[in-house]
């Protein structure tokens, strides 16, 4: 049996998921980029 997921259910475990991720993920992005400014710069 399949679920569907209702918006209390997603509501309760999507900012637990999402800040990490949003902060791992930001850090990242953010380092590449300044990575690639750096190293273009000369």
């Amino acid at each position: 049996m399949v679920r569907t997921m209702t918006g209390e259910f997603a509501a309760a475990w999507l900012p637990s998921v999402l800040v990490p991720l949003v902060g791992i993920l930001g850090a990242a992005v953010a380092m590449a980029l300044l990575f690639n400014v750096i190293e273009a710069s000369d």
